[in-house]
């Protein structure tokens, strides 16, 4: 989950729901308020563990942070391999996923017609929605960090996506982790700090602080909605995610500037500036993007299919 936040187009929140532990993920985040750290802070490991799911949430929490330190750098390598099978993959994931809730959560009525309606429109309308600049100014920052973390709590929506479109893919997801990472390095190797950029630590400290703010927020209203509106908001997800298809398509022409490269992870920030057309059969490499596309529904559908078979899971906690 923590890798495919990172990925635009690619929702964190859909892999958690199609893995079976999405709503054990909001229930657990909604729990998160100022006593937890006191909780934290008085190694009550106990507590911690009982009355805010603590293992469970320490596990996403490091799965998220590792993943921007080992599986974004192994993608990049297989983007620069191959970034058509790469794509391919995701496209036929997110189709997996599309079926999945399809056959979950049948239309009944004209309102849940409405709501599936809206989230395909709101979904192309992103699909199709050109990126802002890049902006380093705090508050605009903070809210990057807010609205990013929709990835995670709402599925079908990619956090990563939208900073795209707010110009900061970039900013918040490349260069000030980079930077952070630099940081860490040097003061283990005891080495000299000047050549850190500690505005870019700065920025990525009030993206965090932005994503956990958001994180208790989002997490508390996702879940009051989905309980009173379970039907509709399961359709505008669908509809949404439908929508959003066009995000990763993976046949497209890039196009850029002469004196720009798109030839790894790290330029993602112009990666909706592309134009989508049709593969032709007769090529090899075509057949073995279908083929990768077939893969990766299948290997959904198998995760899907192990995560139903799976009455009791170690995530469960007994009510007090």
């Amino acid at each position: 989950m923590g890798t495919a936040n990172k990925l635009p187009g690619i929702s964190g929140g859909l892999v958690a729901l199609i893995t079976g532990f999405y709503n054990e993920m909001i229930n657990t985040f909604k729990k998160i308020n100022f006593k937890i750290f006191i909780c934290i802070i008085k190694g009550n490991a106990r507590e911690f563990n009982n009355n805010y799911n603590g293992l469970f949430l320490i596990t996403i929490l490091l799965g998220i942070v590792i993943s921007y330190f080992t599986t974004s750098q192994i993608l990049d390598y297989f983007f620069k391999i191959s970034e058509l099978n790469v794509w391919s993959v995701f496209y036929g994931m997110i189709i997996a996923s599309i079926i999945i809730l399809i056959k979950k959560n049948k239309i009944r009525n004209k309102k849940e017609m409405i709501f599936f309606v809206l989230g395909l429109f709101v979904g192309l309308i992103l699909s199709l929605s050109e990126p802002l600049s890049e902006n380093k100014n705090f508050l605009f920052v903070f809210f990057c960090g807010f609205i990013s973390i929709c990835g995670m709590v709402i599925p079908g929506i990619s956090g990563s996506f939208l900073l795209i479109l707010l110009g900061n893919y970039k900013l918040l997801l490349v260069d000030s982790v980079n930077e952070f990472f630099k940081l860490f390095k040097n003061i283990f190797r005891f080495q000299n700090s000047n050549e850190i950029d500690f505005e870019l630590i700065k920025i990525l400290i009030i993206f965090c602080l932005g994503s956990i703010i958001g994180l208790i927020l989002l997490s508390n209203l996702l879940s009051y909605l989905t309980k009173k509106y379970t039907n509709q908001i399961n359709q505008l997800i669908i509809g949404f995610v439908i929508g959003s298809l066009l995000i990763i398509w993976p046949w497209r022409k890039v196009y850029i500037d002469s004196d720009s490269t798109i030839n790894s992870l790290n330029n993602l920030e112009i990666i909706n500036n592309y134009l989508g057309y049709l593969p032709d059969l007769s090529q090899s490499n075509n057949i073995i993007a279908l083929i990768w596309i077939l893969i990766g529904l299948l290997f959904v559908i198998y995760i899907e299919k192990y995560a139903s078979r799976k009455k009791y899971i170690w995530t469960n906690r007994k009510k007090n």
